[in-house]
């Protein structure tokens, strides 16, 4: 059927000289009634049409010439128009070559945004989604893996001058540095999910308690938030991981006999360890508090002790009344050990433990614990306590105020050393 129009050229959009052309639509049964203007001549040619009382635009790419049988409906013009603009750029690139271009396969390109149209999102959208998705691979690619970002952290915590850490955090740290580059290390910092790390805290160990997972937790915890905040990575893992519950136990308190054992044993196999246990047992000095103090911290004419500021509560002097069990213990290593540091500098954990281990009985904090009920019922005072122990009025209710008995009590503050 040949059709003779006017034609609107506008080369692309504009324009509007009119010209006689012949031209022949697709042949069917459908299309016999059907008036088509063209609004493109160049090729590929650009038809409106009438269908329905709608209008539509059909691309035209078939060419003998080219190798093409592509033709394609648009329901806007300018769609139409940029559509047959983008093939004639094509031919103008790629010449013979323009057939294998899979901008012309018509039905793979039909397939294509019938998919997305569910989702409400067009092939543009869908090739920009995946062209992002290319680049963020390559960005992942480069990406350091946890066992270099590790390093970098303890290396950086370690050294630091400014927030200077304790020769014991800084063994702790290398300790967790190694078990995450261990366990970590193959990652790529941006790949490790909070689900890695519930399924790596979780499988600790059988013998691993709930105080064990927490600590390990707490300095997973921080070389992640370390990677965000220096932006090696986008998203924090730990980031709505639930804290890990640990069970309230009673604390436990050393009787007078069990106290009397331990300094006995610490006499006679341990004596550098001797100030240490008398620091905690008779002062109520943290763990930490008591390992790194020295003879220059202790006022034999004044009787004030002062700590470091190395703990929680940081520095603080006190004096204590009513007892002067912590002295009497003081004065007989300094006379016995004269030239004895009061703190080994060397190895003070290991022998920590070697010793405990001898002992039998022990729990965290049990010697401070001891101190502060037993102070506790010598004086009745817990503001005192407080602040001899640079607690809260809180901790120190709920961990001191217990009763022991009057006997006990007079037992372990009249513990002297051996002859």
């Amino acid at each position: 059927m040949l059709i003779r129009n006017s034609v609107r050229d506008t080369g692309g959009l504009g324009g509007d000289s009119a010209v006689n052309l012949t031209l022949t639509p697709a042949c069917s049964s459908k299309n016999k009634n059907q008036k088509y203007r063209i609004i493109r001549k160049k090729f590929p040619r650009v038809y409106r049409y009438t269908k329905g009382g709608n209008e539509y635009f059909v691309v035209d790419c078939r060419s003998k010439q080219w190798g093409l049988k592509g033709r394609k409906n648009f329901p806007i013009e300018v769609e139409a128009v940029r559509y047959a603009q983008e093939i004639d750029e094509q031919i103008q690139k790629n010449g013979a070559a323009v057939s294998n271009n899979l901008i012309y396969q018509n039905k793979d390109v039909e397939r294509w945004v019938t998919m997305l149209q569910p989702h409400g999102k067009t092939l543009d959208d869908a090739v920009a989604f995946y062209v992002g998705h290319i680049e963020e691979e390559l960005k992942n690619a480069d990406a350091p893996t946890i066992k270099e970002l590790c390093l970098k952290w303890y290396e950086e915590k370690r050294d630091s001058k400014t927030y200077p850490l304790s020769d014991k955090t800084k063994t702790e740290l290398k300790m967790y540095w190694n078990f995450i580059t261990n366990r970590l290390g193959q990652y790529k910092a941006n790949a490790v999910t909070s689900a890695v790390l519930k399924k790596l805290i979780e499988n600790l160990g059988s013998s691993a308690t709930n105080v064990t997972r927490r600590q390990y937790f707490r300095y997973i915890r921080m070389f992640f938030r370390w990677a965000f905040v220096e932006k090696f990575i986008k998203v924090d893992p730990t980031d709505g991981m639930r804290a890990i519950r640990v069970a309230p136990k009673e604390i436990q308190i050393f009787s007078p006999e069990e106290v009397e054992a331990l300094l006995r044993q610490c006499e006679k196999k341990y004596p550098f360890l001797l100030g240490y246990y008398c620091l905690t047992l008779f002062a109520g000095l943290r763990p930490t508090e008591a390992q790194y103090a020295g003879w220059e911290d202790l006022n034999f004419q004044t009787k004030e002790i002062y700590v470091k500021p190395i703990g929680k509560t940081g520095s603080r002097r006190f004096v204590l009344k009513g007892t002067d069990a912590v002295w009497t213990w003081l004065n007989y290593i300094k006379e016995k050990y004269p030239a004895q540091p009061l703190n080994p500098k060397k190895s003070h954990e290991y022998f920590q433990k070697k010793f405990r281990a001898e002992l039998g009985k022990w729990h965290q904090d049990i010697a401070r614990h001891s101190f502060g009920t037993y102070y506790h019922n010598l004086r009745r005072d817990i503001l005192e306590v407080v602040y001899v122990m640079g607690n809260s009025v809180a901790i120190a209710r709920k961990h001191y105020v217990r009763e022991v008995t009057k006997d006990h009590m007079e037992k372990f503050w009249a513990l002297k050393p051996s002859a």
